[in-house]
């Protein structure tokens, strides 16, 4: 008689560990970080192809403007930073210190008009920095204008986490009257909204932080806020009854 092997066992499934899960975590959002910066920078290069050429780099600095007057207007103070805006201030200084003054890219701008009059390799780097100066500047000033909105985003996660504790509370509440009513279960609803809430916590980041134009953070926050305590509410109230 023929022994039949022996059935193999399934391995378990290794889960990763609390640290490597922040960390590939950090990489994500860091990542996701790059990816809204650089698709942000693009969006400002197809503006001055398209729509706004004539003002040049000057479109950025109005964007950075405008950032730095709300920042200044709108978060005086804030639990997570001290003085916000003076803050904010500080970390431009230091990004200009160290990509503009320490890599010499400052005094080298200074010196292309006047370098491109002449002849040699140097002139013709600084005709071609001229040829391109529009959209150096511009990635420049929307970098910064990216740090201002980081912060802005930074200093509205309250909003976010009371939003989704008070949506929670309410779904609560209705759940529990649900349960005690013999209310009906829907599971396609809770589905759909467990699965909104993560869109929901991540668009308004990518969309604000890659927007070519001016906007005031208010207007795409507090409805991304209110949305998103409404997916969750609605998740909340439409977990089963009985576990």
């Amino acid at each position: 008689m023929v022994n039949s092997p022996p059935s193999r066992q399934p391995q378990p499934i290794q889960r990763p560990g609390l640290i490597a899960s922040a960390f590939g975590l950090a990489l994500r959002i860091t990542g996701l970080l790059i990816v809204s910066l650089l698709f942000s920078i693009l969006m400002e290069f197809a503006g001055l192809l398209l729509f706004w050429g004539d003002q040049g780099w000057r479109h950025s600095h109005a964007m950075l403007t405008s950032e730095l007057g709300w920042l200044s207007e709108h978060f005086k103070s804030s639990l997570i930073l001290q003085q916000p805006p003076q803050t904010t201030t500080r970390l431009l200084e230091l990004l200009n210190h160290w990509l503009l003054v320490k890599t010499g890219f400052a005094e080298f701008t200074q010196q292309a008009q006047e370098s491109s009059r002449g002849n040699g390799l140097w002139s013709g780097l600084s005709q071609l920095y001229l040829s391109i100066e529009d959209f150096v500047l511009a990635a420049v000033y929307i970098s910064f204008t990216f740090a201002v909105r980081l912060t802005i985003l930074l200093l509205t996660t309250p909003l976010f986490l009371l939003a989704m504790l008070t949506g929670f509370v309410d779904g609560l509440m209705r759940r529990d009257l649900r349960k005690f009513g013999a209310g009906r279960e829907s599971s396609f609803v809770y589905h759909r909204a467990k699965r909104a809430m993560a869109p929901l916590l991540i668009a308004p980041w990518i969309i604000y932080l890659s927007l070519p134009f001016s906007l005031h953070p208010l207007l795409l926050l507090l409805p991304s806020a209110a949305l998103l305590g409404m997916a969750v509410a609605i998740t909340a109230a439409t977990f089963k009854k009985y576990l």
